[in-house]
């Protein structure tokens, strides 16, 4: 017993002994302030050049923060940049920059509307002297939306989630392999800004809102294959779900594009960098670089894509007169009426207009 005793006293002031040269240890040491590696910044082009009637728009910008707002801050957009696109008959535009966002440049020349078969290079020259050109970009032929179309999808009414509307296309694949796609939707839905009762906002003989219209986007990477479903028929392929924040007409419209196989590999790798869970499985973050390059040196890349595409395009308007005004007013009105109203990922409150843009009255006519 005795011997048991001395063996736990002397491993007792070992364990002892160690926890005060620890403790001692993290006492001497300091935090230090690790400079934050600056990265040297990149030219970053965006958009494409389409088979419809120009205009054509590509932005022009620095890598750099960007904030949620749709404005550019001016130390990033490029002013003074001259930018061409030609293709491969010898044909040469120049594209014009916007005086009021001078990030954008316009190429609005109809003598270089996009041909199917035909390629089309973007070639910038930057302020500083320094030059850029994309690889070749070629412009595939696309399949006709063939049916667009949307379903009322109420939610879980035990949850604050909003009722939204579900929009999908039908359209066919070609019989042959190697076709991409890509959907940009977007939706003019009413909003009700205010905070007075919202009976006020909605005249049901007019079956519209008398608050205002704000934009709703979708994805940028709503992208296809047809490596496993060539040839076949695409049906119900959902575009876009706006939420029904206020009731009204929307006003939707989504456009079908073509992708050639390196556009639609740079919007897959862009979709997998938004979807990281941040779990030590996911891959290294990295940079996504397109098809842009230095002329000086091809190893110095550019991000984003200039692109080609074909479009399809068709419009709807979905109606809600065939909804119980009183059960949503009673279900979303204290969510919606307070100030400031709710975020809604994808609405551009600050685009709100006093109603759809005048393009929507006169489509089609």
């Amino acid at each position: 017993m005795d011997v048991d005793l001395r063996l736990l006293t002397g491993l007792w002031l070992r364990i002892v002994a160690v926890c005060l040269l620890l403790s001692s240890t993290w006492s001497c040491i300091e935090p230090v302030d690790l400079p934050i590696r600056q990265t040297e910044r990149r030219l970053v082009v965006d958009g494409l050049i389409t088979d419809e009637e120009p205009p054509y728009v590509i932005k022009l910008t620095y890598s750099g923060n960007l904030s949620r707002s749709l404005l550019i801050p001016d130390e990033l957009a490029i002013n003074g940049a001259v930018a061409t696109i030609e293709d491969n008959f010898g044909n040469r535009a120049q594209l014009m920059q916007d005086p009021l966002t001078p990030a954008y440049y316009w190429m609005r020349d109809n003598r270089l509307r996009g041909v199917p078969g035909r390629a089309y290079t973007l070639r910038v020259t930057l302020p500083d002297g320094s030059r850029y050109v994309s690889r070749p970009e070629v412009l595939a032929t696309v399949a006709p939306i063939e049916r667009l179309y949307g379903e009322y999808q109420p939610s879980d009414p035990n949850t604050v989630l909003f009722n939204r509307f579900l929009v999908r296309i039908d359209t066919h694949d070609p019989p042959s392999p190697g076709n991409f796609y890509r959907w940009q939707a977007l939706s003019y839905m009413p909003v009700w800004l205010g905070v007075n009762d919202p009976q006020g906002y909605y005249d049901r003989s007019r079956g519209a809102g008398d608050g205002s219209y704000a934009p709703f986007y979708g994805t940028l990477t709503n992208v296809l294959s047809d490596q496993l479903i060539n040839g076949n028929f695409i049906q119900g392929q959902l575009v876009l779900a706006p939420p029904l924040v206020a009731l009204g007409p929307q006003f939707v419209e989504v456009r079908q594009y073509s992708l050639s196989r390196e556009a639609y590999q740079y919007w897959v790798l862009y979709e997998q960098q938004l979807s990281r869970t941040g779990t030590i499985f996911d891959p290294q973050p990295a940079s996504i670089e397109g098809n842009v390059r230095a002329e000086a040196d091809t190893s110095k890349l550019a991000l984003g894509y200039f692109g080609a595409s074909a479009v399809s395009r068709q419009r709807i308007v979905m109606n809600t007169d065939s909804l119980d005004y009183g059960k949503f007013v009673t279900r979303f009105g204290p969510i919606l009426f307070r100030t400031p109203p709710p975020d809604v990922p994808g609405l551009a409150r600050e685009q709100a207009e006093a109603a759809p843009p005048a393009k929507w009255l006169t489509y089609g006519k």
